[in-house]
């Protein structure tokens, strides 16, 4: 074992001989280290499994002995390794903390080394693959394990802060927002806190940024001096800087990323990131799951035709994997067009957004906007603005007002709302300057009536600078009981959608992934909210099917109304059931008020495996992509491209469909006799497996045994029916 785990050091880590010391007693000698490392000190046992109790009562002694001789600012760390299984340990304020499990993995030794390089490892030469940025930083990494032990510690000297808690409150309704029902906890509020300390450290190394003042990059002032605005903003997680001790916690996680080549992705990371650290089953229970890169690689490239030209928008953009590859197909065109590097910059400022109401998405997005650039972050403007906004595209908070509209902002837990001119927030640069007022006010503690004839003066009408005069003196009062220091970041982000919606913002293109969250699993509220959304645009179905209507269906149709520009196209990620399920006839035929929908064309993706749900062992989410156009009418077409095969977990990592993924034509009309087979296209199956099954029309016959994945077999015939259910349609997990 001992020449086993110096092997490892030096070949994996390129150890010295002489410095690794082996059987070091103790200072008190009242015991040995097995191996030391620098900072590093490693235990050897026969048996972890009964040998653990041994290594939590003399690790506490090791550590606190290697901690005396190892530089200044470095973290020591305890591995306990039988060979089969490592625990990693650190002292917190002298008490011995688990940070991190590893099972090793024979048939794939690397994922130790990714497993063991926070510990061994700064060097910046590591590729930045889904995989090593999960294991890197994960649920159970070692970078996670010390920050969640330190975040514990952080959030029970400060949890009861008015700030803090005015932050958590705010960020609990947005959740609601997203899920349609409670889901918020203080743990996951940690996990949030860590993942976009993270994320906001990953967008300063993008560009070489010393971190030097932890708030400075916590706020997205040390990128706004680079002339980068929008990456980054002070939001709901910068709290643990109100602690002792919170700025080393977040100078920590920013040293974690310096390994890591970020300008040389090539898939949207951050989302497996993301994925690594919510639990499997609350992942499942949440419906989160994001989609695959491969995936939204060729939506993209089926729904933007001329990338230099059409303004591309994602209205739920999770953690940006859309945004990701519209940028690089608009990077390449740009290129290949010969457009100089600064202005295919400024191109992708001008034609790429994304929305989300989910405050972690949105960190998420905004940095995987600007890791799309690639090294062109170099070639930047003076000032580049990173179009990723947190807002509710849905705008449940619009509300009429006359002849014009108002924007409620919930102030928790049980203040009056913020109300907001939706007339004065679609002019950005009018908006901006309210803000800038605003913020003068609160700063010299000004009057209201002051405020009120300032914004006047800024280019306001007189209606409109009264409501936010009152405005200011709500937000006057929630500053001096101390409930402020959020108020720009949630007015400048929860409005945007209004000015999207504006007919000179609106997109040439929508595309995404939607939430999927049926009816019934919606809080009171929200039923209310949805069914009569539905209602608005005919299509809310009532009786038996009443529980049937999901959330998707709603951003299809407002999606469509408010954000796209006449003539314009969408592309979204669906359930299969949008496909055949009766609940849904009325957005396949177009039968809708207030807009007019054509369904363009359409993937069957039920027979890809996997697409969704993989990460928790399930895969039986059943899936497809709508394509359609507004302002046009008229039937489905006949057919719709069934894809089928099977997705390599290599071929994922990349970015790409896996071996079978592939396009096979099925007939949508009925089919002249549902036993006739017919052979998968030669042009259509290139690249398929070479024991393809044959495609049937009209219903599915499987060759294969049930215990095998799927390969490259389809099963093609579906109907569109307003009514009628042709086929059984899969629902998100």
């Amino acid at each position: 074992m001992r020449g086993l785990i110096t092997e490892l050091l030096r070949e994996g880590f390129g150890a010295a001989f002489s410095e690794l010391e082996h059987e070091r007693y103790l200072v008190d000698n009242s015991g040995r280290i097995d191996v030391a490392w620098g900072a590093t000190v490693i235990e050897l046992k026969s048996d972890l499994r009964r040998e653990e109790r041994d290594v939590v009562a003399r690790m506490p002694d090791y550590l606190a002995d290697a901690t005396r001789g190892s530089a200044p600012g470095r973290t020591t760390v305890g591995l306990a390794t039988d060979g089969a299984t490592l625990l990693a340990y650190t002292l917190d304020r002298g008490r011995l903390t688990s940070i991190g499990r590893y099972n090793v993995d024979v048939d794939h030794p690397e994922r130790l080394l990714t497993w063991l390089e926070p510990l061994l490892s700064p060097v910046p030469e590591v590729m930045p693959t889904p995989i090593a940025v999960a294991l890197a930083f994960g649920r159970y990494s070692l970078a996670f394990g010390r920050a969640h032990s330190q975040l514990q510690r952080l959030w029970s000297e400060v949890g009861d802060h008015p700030e803090v808690r005015l932050k958590r409150n705010l960020w609990d309704g947005l959740l609601r927002q997203v899920y349609g029902d409670d889901v918020g906890s203080d743990a996951l509020f940690l996990q949030h806190t860590y993942l976009t300390i993270l994320v906001k450290a990953i967008a300063a190394r993008v560009l070489d940024l010393e971190i030097g003042d932890p708030a400075e990059m916590l706020s997205g002032r040390l990128l706004v001096n680079e002339g980068i605005v929008g990456a980054v903003e002070a939001d709901f997680f910068d709290w643990p800087l109100l602690a002792t001790g919170g700025d080393d916690l977040v100078r920590s996680l920013a040293t974690e990323t310096i390994r890591f080549r970020l300008r040389d992705v090539e898939v949207d990371v951050l989302k497996s990131l993301y994925e690594s650290l919510i639990d499997p089953d609350e992942r499942h229970d949440l419906g989160e799951y994001y989609t695959p890169d491969w995936l939204a690689s060729r939506v993209v490239t089926a729904a933007i035709p001329r990338p230099l030209e059409q303004r591309v928008l994602d209205l739920s953009c999770g953690s940006g994997t859309f945004l990701f590859h519209a940028l690089r197909r608009l990077i390449e065109a740009g290129r290949q067009a010969g457009v100089p590097p600064a202005e295919i910059v400024e191109t992708c400022a001008d034609r790429v957004f994304g929305i989300d109401v989910h405050p972690v998405a949105v960190a998420l997005a905004r940095v995987t906007w600007l890791l799309a650039l690639g090294d062109l972050v170099q070639d930047r403007p003076p000032t580049l603005i990173v179009p990723v906004y947190m807002g509710d595209s849905m705008q449940w908070n619009l509300r009429p007002l006359g002849a014009s509209a108002e924007v409620l902002v919930d102030v928790p837990p049980n203040d009056p709302p913020l109300r907001i001119p939706a007339g004065l927030a679609s002019d950005h640069h009018l908006f901006e300057r309210a803000l800038d007022e605003l913020n003068r006010g609160l700063d010299t503690l000004a009057e209201p009536e002051a405020i009120r004839d300032s914004i006047v003066r800024a280019g306001a009408t007189v209606e409109d600078a009264a409501m936010l005069g009152r405005t200011f003196a709500q937000l006057k009062r929630l500053y001096l009981d101390g409930r402020n220091h959020i108020w720009t970041f949630i007015l400048r982000n929860l409005l945007r959608p209004v000015w999207l919606s504006h007919p000179d913002h609106r997109a040439h293109v929508l595309i995404g992934n939607p939430p999927w969250i049926v009816y019934r699993h919606l809080s009171a509220d929200m039923k209310d909210r949805l069914r009569e959304a539905l209602q608005s645009y005919g299509l809310w179905v009532g009786g038996s099917l009443a529980t049937h209507q999901d959330m998707f269906a709603l951003f299809w149709a407002r999606g469509a109304e408010r954000y796209l520009r006449d003539g314009g196209t969408l592309a979204l990620v669906l359930p299969y059931a949008a496909l055949n399920a009766p609940v849904f006839a009325g957005m396949r035929d177009g039968r809708m008020e207030r807009v007019r929908v054509a369904i363009t064309g359409s993937w069957g993706l039920e027979r890809v495996w996997p697409i969704f749900g993989a990460q928790s062992g399930s895969s039986t989410t059943s899936t497809c992509v709508l394509f359609g156009a507004r302002d046009r009418t008229g039937p489905p077409p006949a057919q719709l491209d069934r894809w089928v095969g099977h997705t390599s977990p290599a071929r994922r990592q990349r970015g790409r469909g896996g071996r079978g993924a592939r396009i096979c034509t099925g007939c949508l009309a009925k089919a002249a006799h549902a036993d006739c087979r017919v052979a998968v296209p030669a042009s259509l199956s290139a690249g398929c497996n070479a024991d393809a099954a044959p495609v049937l029309f009209g219903r599915a016959r499987d060759h294969r045994a049930p215990t095998e994945p799927p390969r490259c077999a389809a099963r093609s015939g579906s109907r569109w029916q307003s009514g009628q259910t042709a086929m059984d349609g899969g629902r998100a997990p």
